[in-house]
């Protein structure tokens, strides 16, 4: 029984009207089972639009957390927790990962996490693999020269984590492998690893041949520690055969976290150049980048520093050297390649008894500076700048005034990928400057088809050090980053196959054995008409005159 009640005034005196009425049993049960089917219908109508829903407007990802620790975490396990979300088509985790602002996108739902449906399909599996793309039990299995164990590398330059994994379909004869470089972000967050980057250079390369100038019964190989721990580093020694003394070369290897041979795509440069200088007497010794073999330790620091990136273990690497039998401790010389060669100055002027320095492909100036240049480079490489181009030159930009802007007062800056003491320490550091008052003779070396260098970075050298007797300097006609020679490089673009150029390692072995050019260059007219490569090495568009 139901009833409603209402209370009435009528002159003076007060009434209650009530009013009652009887509801029959079959009505009742039937009004209930109306209602809970409506409920249900509610239910499943809200689940059939959340499910319609895109999963990239459905996620909610973080926040920047400029207050974390940094890389309080484990990268290789967040690693596999992104890419088990695409294996498992739970796209809004992967999405609610993502750090949407370090993308040069308008909306996080360009980037089509969902496409990688196509390429693992259903009943996928996700697994870690070295940054070479191997297996890490393969990896594990290998010998002591094998590159680090590990699935990780830091890059100290945009304080991120790079993790390598693989998504392998179940049918492995329907689909190939899916290899991703996941960019984590100090907080966590993934900044990169998505279809914007299909890293098909991971897949691994089984097969480097040797070189054609290098010959294998000239020399031997050495397994070697580099430093001291916490920071010691594996390393090849690539000792001629012989009573010696020899010279010798310490190899610093460039930016991001490269192994021993500098091992990308399908190429190992440094294993290069150790073998064709070894094959002239000249001993070699490369070893394993710190930000790969200590990846998340160097990461954690509050503080680091280019000495903490390649100085602090070059120097190690050089006094190794200098207490090795069969070697000169008096021709102990230094070569860095790119990042390796901008480093090249500050490790003379940290240890001025090195017999000379062989800068390679290394940009001058501002570090920094070369970023929105290579972005522009890039982007105008097809003669025009679409959106998406647009739109990563712009966040290099405000990149780089972040950069710029920082002071000496400790604050936080803006950008998770900017860590301001690395900076701050290469604010006043220009290294054709240092190389200026460094008393050691140089061989500065480029090629004029590099593709990340600028013209400035190339005439910042020859500015700075025109005039100087002690420095040579090499322009390559129809070389390539790395002084690899265009016309003997094959396979795609993408992953080109090769050899350091021959003619470089016979003029660095040329230089270091003493011999000299008849003709210096000593500015870039000179460099144009008179080095490797003659009147035909000339650089791409105008040339400021030194």
């Amino acid at each position: 029984m139901r009833g409603w009640s209402h209370p009435a005034a009528t002159g003076c005196f007060h009434s209650r009207l009530r009013v009652t009425w009887r509801t029959p049993a079959g009505l009742a049960l039937a009004a209930g089972l109306f209602s809970i089917g409506l409920a249900a219908l509610v239910v499943v109508a809200f689940v059939i639009i959340s499910r319609s829903a895109p999963a990239c407007e459905a996620a909610t990802p973080a926040q920047p957390d400029f207050a974390a620790a940094p890389f309080a975490f484990d990268p290789e396990a967040r690693a596999l927790a992104f890419g088990q979300g695409l294996v498992d088509q739970d796209y809004r985790r992967a999405y609610a990962m993502l750090a949407p602002e370090q993308f040069p996108v308008g909306s996080i739902c360009e980037l089509d996490l969902e496409s990688f449906r196509s390429l693992t399909g259903d009943g996928a599996s996700v697994s870690l693999v070295t940054p070479q793309g191997i297996p890490l039990d393969e990896a594990r299995g290998g010998r002591n020269d094998s590159p680090p164990t590990s699935a990780m590398g830091f890059v100290a330059a945009y304080d991120s984590i790079e993790v390598f994994i693989r998504l392998s379909p179940r049918q492995p004869s329907a689909k190939t492998a899916t290899y991703l470089r996941l960019t984590l972000l100090r907080d966590g967050r993934v900044a990169q690893g998505t279809p914007l980057e299909p890293l098909i250079t991971l897949r691994p390369v089984r097969e480097f041949p040797s070189p054609p100038y290098a010959d294998p019964e000239a020399f031997e190989e050495i397994d070697v520690v580099v430093g001291l721990a916490p920071w010691a580093l594996g390393g090849t020694l690539t000792m001629p055969r012989g009573p010696g003394p020899f010279p010798a070369v310490v190899l610093v290897p460039g930016s991001g976290c490269p192994d021993r041979d500098s091992t990308g795509g399908a190429v190992k440069p440094s294993r290069d150049l150790a073998w064709g200088l070894a094959s002239q007497g000249i001993a070699v010794l490369r070893y394993d980048k710190r930000t790969l073999t200590h990846a998340l330790a160097i990461a954690r620091q509050p503080d680091f520093t280019l000495d903490d990136e390649l100085v602090d273990d070059a120097l190690a690497a050089v006094a190794l050297l200098r207490q090795t039998a069969r070697l000169d401790p008096a021709r102990i010389f230094v070569l860095g390649s790119s990042l390796g060669g901008f480093a090249a100055p500050r490790i003379a002027q940290r240890d001025p008894s090195i017999a000379g320095l062989i800068i390679e492909s290394a940009p001058s100036g501002s570090l920094w500076d070369g970023y929105e240049g290579h972005a522009l480079r890039i982007a105008q490489a097809d003669g025009e700048v679409s959106e998406i181009e647009q739109r990563r030159i712009d966040r290099v930009r405000a990149r780089v005034g972040t950069i710029e802007a920082l002071t000496d007062d400790g604050a936080t800056p803006p950008d998770m990928t900017v860590r301001s003491a690395c900076f701050r320490d290469l604010a006043g550091y220009r290294p054709e400057t240092v190389a200026r008052d460094v008393k050691v003779p140089m061989l500065v070396l480029h090629g004029n088809l590099d593709g990340v260098l600028s013209q400035s970075d190339l005439a910042g050298w020859t500015q700075s050090l025109r005039g100087r007797r002690d420095v040579v300097f090499h322009l390559y006609h129809e070389h390539l980053h790395g002084l690899f020679d265009r016309r003997t490089v094959s396979g795609p673009e993408i992953r080109p196959a090769g050899h350091v150029s021959a003619v470089v390692v016979d003029d660095i072995a040329r230089w270091i054995a003493g011999g000299r050019p008849e003709s210096q260059c000593v500015d870039i007219h000179a460099w144009q008409a008179g080095c490797r490569g003659g009147p035909e090495a000339a650089f791409r568009g105008v040339v400021r005159d030194p």
